[in-house]
């Protein structure tokens, strides 16, 4: 398991943190404003493989960086006239998926930035996406797409990116999810989602079923308002960014 999860990633970029019920100093802390390699504009989503992290910014731009924080390289999304990308994962084997948000697909590059695929298109259709926010890619090679805007739901996919079912959409009950923010594949191949307008989290198995749900709207310990981003620590606990409360919250799996 990864040391420092993409979600951390971005934490450390706005400063560390400030004062909740406890004080956590950041381990480092690198980037700041700008254009130049290993600065950010904006940065939007991030992930991390066992040596790299990759973050995207509001510039379309990928930028790589070792462990350390060491900027190695950077490519730019081939369009971004739209808009730009918000989601990012990283497969087991190193290939890193980028949800091209507005412009309703996914590429995929290898780890070293060379595109190789991309599928999805604009549309309600099964296989299209309105707004993907995110992309995840479990030990069995099933790629989970997260979108909202109108579809609001999980795709899975096979290896070969075709389309397997879609779980989460409006007539899914308590299941039902209302602008998936994140998705993070957890070591049993389950998925954690941050249901961001619903302001929970819901816990699914690899069929979509729902198995579990927490969180809440308010701002108390426990409570959520608008969650975007979740990863897991190397000792299972989990980590959720919240847009809404301006803050990070850490959860037991129970």
């Amino acid at each position: 398991m990864r040391a420092l999860p993409g979600l951390l990633i971005l934490w450390m970029l706005a400063g560390g943190c400030g004062q909740a019920e406890h004080t956590v100093d950041p381990l480092f802390v690198f980037g700041h404003a700008g254009h130049d390699a290993g600065e950010f504009d904006y940065p939007r989503a991030a992930a991390a493989s066992t040596n790299r992290y990759y973050i995207v910014d509001k510039s379309a731009r990928i930028q790589c960086f070792d462990t350390r924080g060491q900027y190695l390289f950077e490519w730019q999304m081939p369009q971004q006239t739209a808009g730009k990308p918000v989601g990012l994962g990283v497969a087991p084997d190193g290939r890193v998926f980028v949800a091209d948000t507005h412009y309703g697909r996914v590429l995929v590059f290898d780890a070293d930035g060379k595109q190789l695929a991309e599928f999805g298109s604009f549309g309600d259709g099964p296989g299209q996406f309105r707004l993907p926010t995110d992309v995840a890619v479990d030990s069995q090679g099933f790629v989970y797409v997260a979108e909202y805007g109108g579809n609001d739901r999980i795709n899975k996919f096979t290896a070969e990116f075709e389309l397997l079912f879609s779980f989460g959409g409006p007539d899914q009950d308590a299941a039902r999810l209302l602008r998936p923010q994140g998705i993070m594949i957890a070591p049993d191949d389950t998925l954690w989602v941050v249901d961001a307008g619903n302001h929970r989290v819901c816990h699914f198995d690899g069929d979509g079923d729902l198995l579990a749900t927490f969180g809440g709207i308010g701002r108390d310990a426990g409570q959520l308002r608008f969650p975007y981003g979740i990863d897991r620590l190397s000792d299972g606990t989990l980590v959720v960014a919240e847009f809404g409360n301006n803050r990070v919250q850490r959860f037991r799996t129970d």
